[in-house]
């Protein structure tokens, strides 16, 4: 992992979300460390956020860190229980992570399609300072 004055590396960024967010219990939901063509809800997929980056000096930067919660296909039972618990979870996970995951917006429960297939989900984006 690249440190540097406590800051961790870009390249790691989304790494590091995922080991923080892994599944330790039975039931937990999985993780995924990229965007992917195909999902099993419930799972949690970590990206990247618009902007990605935004510089602040030379040294350091934020990035913008997307977790985006799939509770599941959009059908009859709307999975609304599922994406909040979900959100608890990530929360809850992070907040306990040693390293500062600082929320930056997230999104109200709303439809998305992966590969045609529509599904419910909400997305929680976190600002990190990271170095180069």
């Amino acid at each position: 992992m690249t440190v540097t004055a406590g800051l961790i590396g870009l390249t790691d960024l989304r790494a590091r979300a995922a080991a923080a967010l892994a599944p330790t219990l039975d039931g937990d939901p999985a993780v995924l460390e990229a965007p992917v063509d195909a999902v099993d809800p419930p799972a949690l997929i970590v990206a990247w956020e618009d902007p990605w980056v935004e510089f602040q000096t030379p040294c350091f930067w934020y990035a913008n860190l997307v977790v985006l919660c799939v509770a599941s296909r959009v059908e009859p039972a709307a999975g609304v229980e599922t994406l909040e618990g979900l959100m608890a979870y990530v929360i809850s996970r992070l907040r306990d992570d040693p390293n500062s995951w600082p929320m930056a917006s997230t999104t109200a429960p709303r439809l998305f399609e992966i590969n045609n297939i529509p599904l419910l989900g909400a997305r929680l984006v976190y600002r990190a300072p990271v170095t180069f």
